[in-house]
């Protein structure tokens, strides 16, 4: 989702590349030497750093890289002050962007008097919170210097910070420092195929943009692969609500349909391993998830079935509530499937979310104390290579969890809210992390904005069945959750 943009000014925002096109001869001229070859196209893909020391070593100019520098721009001051027209549809793709939160700032050769002259001479100066200028940072577009300085200026993270340019060296720098690039097609830049195969999104004009909205605007996906509820508290249904609230589309692979409410389960039914496989399939082949979160999954047969398609498409962000008994206290998970959980599903985990009696079987250890969770938080990860989020709410602690990662320990504190109706915690908890994932939240960002959701959920105290209720998933839908970091 794109948070930060940085423009190139000429060719980029300003059809101003005409000036260019003829000033490298007419400046050479004007200082008394005569062009040995056609400069215009030798200047097309140089900045103007790189121009003004190409005076020097090929003409024998005996002017300053800044004295050439600020002669070319005097020569064209008049064109911004006063003729320089932005590029067709500019103003509106700027307006949106401006409706969306997006900061934006400039990063440009061009003297920053005659950048802020143009731009506001065009009313779309009100964008823009700062100019950064090729002789401002000390450095030409051959160096990423200007855009760091903009990327830090507007404080976004470069992987939701954009750069807008027309030229192909411009584009390689940015590209090349890992940034997210758009490049746009100007008529007098003859590289714009090189640009066009080079950027992450390239805009032909302005007025029709479409495929950069669809781009830049992605929404995040996420899977959910367990049982479904039918009273809805728990299970694939908990986890739809979930990623729903929490700003992701959400999709489901069923592993079992299950006859059950607030007082239990009533009888459970196994989808077949192959028609599992043809779910997942389904998914991943169509719209790939950017997380994927493993709720009840009965038996070793359909264990297998997720191992292996997850691998084969190199899935990201899993996250694995191991469920194994139901908040109704019935069991959900067969004898034989714990050992496939351990050998297959958990070794494929970003992260692992057993409660106290999960993890109790997961790593054949009691659990009656805080040094308990901090020895089997770790057996569990470092056993099978992942994170575990050990969640103490079953008498241990006031429902502190402790989050154990790449050998790092941190507690998440909770207040316990007196709501008996928690059918479906776990499902939602792991969901919401899952969700936050794919936003590109990190571990323990996610986790924090999860516990804040489920508190929330928890907190609006819906009462509803006969025995422990489900949670109010959309507590918040008349306000704003967070939807991406």
């Amino acid at each position: 989702m794109i948070k930060g943009a940085i423009f190139d000014l000429d060719g980029t925002l300003f059809d101003s590349m005409f000036i260019w096109d003829t000033i490298g001869e007419i400046y050479l001229r004007s200082i008394g030497y005569e062009p040995k070859e056609n400069l215009n196209e030798t200047f097309k893909t140089m900045s103007l750093y790189n121009a003004a020391c190409y005076y020097q070593s090929e003409y024998g100019v005996t002017l300053s890289v800044d004295e050439i520098m600020d002669g070319v721009n005097k020569m064209v001051e008049k064109y911004y002050m006063h003729e320089v027209p932005l590029k067709k549809g500019v103003a509106e793709f700027l307006e949106k962007l401006h409706t969306m939160g997006v900061k934006m700032c400039i990063a440009t050769a061009t003297d920053k008097y005659l950048v802020e002259a143009a731009l506001e001479r065009c009313n779309v100066d009100k964008y823009f919170s700062e100019i950064f200028t090729c002789t401002s940072v000390g450095a030409s577009k051959d160096e990423p210097v200007i855009y760091r300085e903009g990327l830090k200026h507007l404080g976004t993270e470069k992987k939701d910070t954009y750069i807008f340019e027309d030229a192909i060296y411009a584009v390689r720098t940015a590209k090349k420092d890992g940034f997210i690039t758009v490049g746009i097609y100007d008529s007098h830049e003859e590289c714009s195929e090189e640009v066009k195969e080079l950027c992450d999104c390239f805009i032909d004009d302005y007025t029709n943009a479409e495929k950069f909205w669809k781009f830049a605007c992605k929404v995040k996906t996420a899977l959910t692969i367990a049982g479904s509820d039918s009273c809805g508290g728990a299970g694939i249904q908990a986890d739809i609500k979930t990623m729903t609230m929490n700003g992701v589309y959400a999709m489901s692979a069923i592993t079992a349909m299950t006859a059950q409410n607030t007082m239990g389960v009533v009888s459970i039914q196994e989808s077949t391993p192959e028609f599992l496989k043809e779910q997942i399939d389904a998914v991943f082949e169509d719209i790939y998830p950017d997380a994927v979160k493993i709720g009840m999954v009965s038996s070793k047969e359909l264990i297998e079935v997720i191992a292996d398609r997850l691998n084969y498409y190199k899935a990201k962000n899993i996250v694995v509530d191991p469920v194994m008994v139901a908040t109704s206290g019935s069991e959900l998970m067969k004898n034989d499937a714990l050992s496939s959980l351990q050998n297959k599903l958990l070794p494929i985990a970003t992260l692992v979310t057993p409660n106290i009696p999960e993890a109790e079987v997961l790593s054949g250890k009691a659990i009656k104390s805080k040094d308990d969770m901090y020895a089997v938080s770790k057996l569990i990860g470092d056993k099978h290579q992942c994170s575990v989020l050990l969640k103490g709410g079953h008498s241990i602690n006031d429902a502190n969890d402790l989050l154990y990662s790449q050998d790092n320990f941190k507690w998440f504190e909770g207040k316990r809210i007196s709501n008996p109706n928690t059918h479906g915690t776990g499902c939602t908890l792991s969901s919401a992390i899952a969700s936050n994932l794919a936003k590109g939240f990190t571990l323990e960002e996610s986790v924090k904005v999860a516990k804040d959701y489920i508190s929330g959920a928890l907190s609006a105290m819906l009462d509803l069945g006969r025995d422990s209720g489900p949670m109010k998933h959309n507590f918040n839908l008349q306000g704003e959750f967070v939807t991406e970091k």
